[in-house]
């Protein structure tokens, strides 16, 4: 696989976001840029570093009327858009950043919060158990996990590397540490991880799940699909492989591959509210109406307190022209809102 081509994955990979730690006279003035599209992220950063702002925001405005299908370039001018204030412009290139890749919630997510952990007992518990107990593999990891949690990813990167050093052939400490550069954004050395922990095994069907879902981000579609039927080869009743190639299928609108997956889905998880609807939105849009009503009536069986049920319902007996239904769920969906 080439991807020396592959914006989708060099622009996040080359951490190009508009942030003052990188310096620009080591970082980013010597670079000679690859293509059209990194000349415009390494302009837009060099500018903000030099605080013309202006001149980053036109940059990026740029980028997006060439480039609109790209994340990269919404997620730089939401960052510039919140350093100055601009809340509704931030959100907006949020919102397509995230609707064109959902890892960049993620990335944007981290970049709002990072920062902001309080030490609290818990880590400092974890920091003086491993000063005592330099080499404990699972100290590293619980103090990853709690850094994680708390948008520390650069040090949870740090103590994963450790473990890693502790237990080089543990595949789960290389997909650990790869789910964390996703949220990074960090595709290249994501990708370098899931690759070393397919290459020592391959028997992880987790590992060839989230090299899917990497693929599926940076637009590399068969690929992902290689990787989701290696995952299923591996572990036919895999919950997570099956929802995650079925939303894929159906960003692709091929609602019957959909369809498939989501049948599989029920019948393996089959008291699971949220399958039910999603299927029930895909028989909406492939015009199978009587079954996604079955389908709505068997999630509010199973969760009947769950007020969007309701509204979803509500709106697809409207459709079917049960205005008398429609307004009973409606009705309930208000109830259920204000309890």
């Amino acid at each position: 696989m080439n991807l020396d081509q592959n914006l989708f994955y060099l622009l996040p990979s080359s951490g190009y976001f508009p942030d003052s730690s990188l310096p620009v006279e080591t970082q980013i003035s010597v670079v000679k840029p690859n293509s059209d599209a990194e000349a415009l992220a390494i302009k837009g950063l060099i500018a903000w570093q030099n605080r013309e702002y202006d001149v980053a925001v036109d940059a990026y405005t740029h980028a997006i009327s060439l480039y609109g299908d790209l994340p990269f370039f919404y997620a730089c001018r939401s960052l510039i858009n919140a350093a100055l204030g601009d809340d509704e412009g931030a959100f907006y290139d949020y919102q397509v950043a995230k609707r064109l890749d959902f890892n960049y919630h993620n990335y944007l997510e981290w970049r709002e919060n990072e920062g902001e952990m309080v030490y609290g007992e818990e880590l400092l518990e974890l920091d003086e158990k491993i000063e005592r107990k330099a080499g404990q593999l699972q100290l590293h990891i619980n103090r990853a996990l709690l850094l994680v949690q708390h948008f520390n990813y650069k040090n949870a990167v740090l103590d994963y590397t450790v473990a890693i050093s502790l237990e080089p052939k543990n595949v789960d400490l290389y997909i650990a540490r790869g789910a964390v550069y996703l949220r990074m954004l960090r595709y290249d050395l994501a990708l370098q991880d899931f690759n070393k922990a397919i290459a020592l095994g391959g028997t992880s069907a987790t590992a060839y799940l989230y090299r899917g879902k990497l693929f599926v981000w940076i637009r590399q579609y068969n690929a992902a699909l290689a990787d989701f039927e290696c995952a299923l080869a591996i572990d036919p009743s895999h919950v997570a492989v099956y929802e995650e190639r079925a939303q894929f299928y159906e960003s692709q609108d091929n609602l019957e591959a959909s369809l498939a997956d989501y049948s599989k889905l029920i019948d393996l998880v089959p008291d699971d509210f949220y399958i039910y609807t999603m299927r029930a939105d895909i028989l909406e849009r492939n015009h199978n109406l009587n079954a996604a009503l079955e389908d709505y009536d068997k999630a509010i069986a199973i969760n009947p307190h769950y007020s969007d049920l309701y509204q979803y319902r509500g709106v697809l007996k409207e459709r079917m022209g049960d205005n008398e239904g429609a307004r009973l769920d409606f009705e309930k969906f208000e109830e259920l809102e204000e309890e």
